[in-house]
């Protein structure tokens, strides 16, 4: 560009258009050049309903000539910038992705299965919404609620951090250390480990991997694997979509939902717990966190925030999935 430039200012000069002074000024300026950038919305969103047109062909459905979203431009464009801002502070071959979801009528309203589409690098063609991954922590809560309604625990009870062996699997915490006497809501709160191991090995990870399954919520293992105390801790994989229909249940009394991406998608809604215990682990959540605090104080509507994050082993994966009165996020 500058390389051009310099040579229609030269030409200018013999011409007698300007002068030398002139010219010579304007060449010492710059040329600032940013290279150009795709102007798309929801373009793996676009993907999968062009995906699901062609299914619905091949079925013998009439095609339809325009494809209606549930998207929400304003959410959809607000989510893209909020995640191409934070991605250039990551490495180079990570990856972003963000769901949001009307948890009343269970409409997709945000989709971004990458940060960039344009970033090949982060093989941002890969739809991270319905990519298989490591949840981490993010399925405390549903095993918290599940002790819950089995009358296990209730909120204040006692639990004992100390090191504990299950058939030779001998979890430990984050932080690498124990807490002693916890209550069960610190204990949710911290996302402590051999505490978690612990309750699923009282509720049985047959037991708890169903319920997820029947509410929407699918663990998928190695072949041939059955589900043992590591799916606590992430291991097992599912998909950001499915984790989100899940959270949904902490704020409709217990619901969990399947994500809608077409108004044309039936509403299916399954039990995930109780109206009790999704009101007991939502307020736990609320309250005990610590960076929706802020969140918290600077809202001045006073809608509450309840989250919890999750990593997996080898920090492969970092989540945060949540649910406020009115939407559900991840």
């Amino acid at each position: 560009a500058q390389q051009y430039r310099d040579k229609v200012l030269r030409r200018m000069a013999q011409l007698g258009r300007w002068s030398d002074e002139d010219v010579r000024d304007a060449l010492m300026e710059k040329v600032g050049a940013t290279a150009p950038r795709m102007s798309w919305l929801a373009p793996l969103a676009a993907e999968r309903l062009h995906q699901l047109a062609r299914r619905s062909r091949r079925s013998g459905e009439a095609a339809q000539q325009i494809i209606r979203s549930t998207l929400d431009r304003d959410v959809q464009t607000t989510l893209e910038r909020m995640l191409f801002d934070r991605v250039a502070q990551l490495p180079r071959y990570v990856s972003m992705a963000a769901l949001v979801m009307d948890s009343q009528t269970l409409e997709v309203l945000g989709y971004a299965g990458s940060a960039d589409f344009s970033d090949t690098r982060r093989f941002s063609h890969v739809d991270m919404v319905r990519g298989i991954r490591s949840p981490g922590s993010t399925l405390k809560p549903f095993l918290y609620a599940m002790a819950l309604d089995d009358g296990l625990i209730h909120s204040e009870s006692l639990l004992a951090d100390t090191p504990q062996s299950f058939s030779g699997y001998d979890p430990g915490n984050f932080q690498a250390n124990f807490s002693g006497p916890v209550s069960v809501s610190e204990a949710l709160q911290r996302s402590l480990n051999v505490l978690a191991v612990d309750l699923l090995d009282r509720v049985g990870s047959t037991r708890f991997t169903a319920r997820l399954a029947s509410a929407g919520l699918r663990l998928r293992l190695p072949r041939d694997a059955q589900p043992n105390l590591s799916i606590i801790l992430g291991g097992a994989g599912t998909s950001l979509e499915e984790l989100v229909g899940a959270y949904r249940s902490l704020a409709m009394q217990g619901m969990a939902g399947a994500p809608r991406i077409t108004q044309d998608m039936p509403i299916k809604e399954t039990r995930m717990m109780s109206a009790g215990a999704a009101f007991i682990i939502r307020s736990i959540l609320e309250s005990g966190g610590h960076p929706e605090q802020a969140f918290i104080e600077k809202n001045t509507s006073g809608v509450r925030l309840a989250w919890k994050t999750g990593t997996s082993y080898g920090f492969r994966d970092a989540w945060a999935a949540g649910v406020t009165p009115r939407y559900a996020v991840g």
